[in-house]
């Protein structure tokens, strides 16, 4: 595998429920204590199994990046709860979120950029009436009252995950306002966010014909010479 350098960043994904049973036990026994009692308190097996696929992907990842054993590696929360790496592990430049679903889990890891991802199943229910009026930018509003009616689910869930990737990658929620920040898509760009837009790359992909997963990424500072 190619070295881990600055700007480097890495996307994977994968089907919790092609996971045979001795490779979902390889995964679980990966996981820290807490980990897996969140998994435990899952109620249906279905959820459980994606929960333990994406957190054995993730310390997978950062294992192939950071050098350490997957079962390592410690976690803590960011002020608005985004998930990362313990201080203790000096490894401050690497940046990873997770996504899931039932039927998709994905992870991302980068290297000294800020990072977030986001995977939706195209047969989730679809938003009720007005609420991309009542919480998307006034644009994204008007970009889906002018899509088809066939068009307008994915459409929205194109534009919900570029949202969710945006504001796991800052950290801040979505308590950051919904309406701050807006995108356009074909292709998906961010059009206007505050502090600007210049140090934001966004890409979305359709990794099976049932799924939508987008990723945000914000470039950090150059390093000092």
């Amino acid at each position: 595998m190619a070295p881990f350098t600055r700007g480097a960043v890495r996307l994977r994904w994968l089907h919790p429920g092609t996971a045979d049973a001795p490779t979902l036990a390889a995964w679980h026994a990966t996981l820290d204590a807490e980990e897996q009692a969140a998994a435990a308190r899952f109620r249906f097996e279905a959820d459980r199994r994606a929960y333990v696929a994406a957190h054995a992907l993730a310390r997978a990842m950062l294992a192939g990046a950071g050098g350490l054993p997957a079962p390592c590696f410690r976690f803590r929360r960011g002020p608005q709860g985004k998930p990362e790496l313990d201080a203790a592990h000096n490894l401050p430049w690497l940046r990873f979120n997770l996504s899931h679903t039932r039927s998709l889990v994905a992870c991302a890891v980068a290297a000294g950029d800020d990072i977030g991802l986001d995977v939706e199943d195209l047969s989730r229910r679809e938003a009720g009436p007005g609420l991309a009026e009542r919480y998307f930018a006034p644009s994204e509003a008007a970009l889906l009252a002018a899509t088809s009616q066939a068009a307008r689910h994915a459409a929205f869930l194109r534009i919900w995950t570029l949202k969710e990737a945006y504001v796991k990658a800052t950290g801040e929620g979505i308590a950051a306002g919904l309406d701050s920040f807006g995108f356009t898509l074909d292709p998906p760009r961010l059009a206007f966010a505050p502090g600007g837009t210049a140090r934001w790359r966004v890409m979305q992909w359709q990794p099976t014909p049932g799924h939508i997963l987008a990723m945000a990424l914000r470039r950090g500072p150059e390093p000092a010479l």
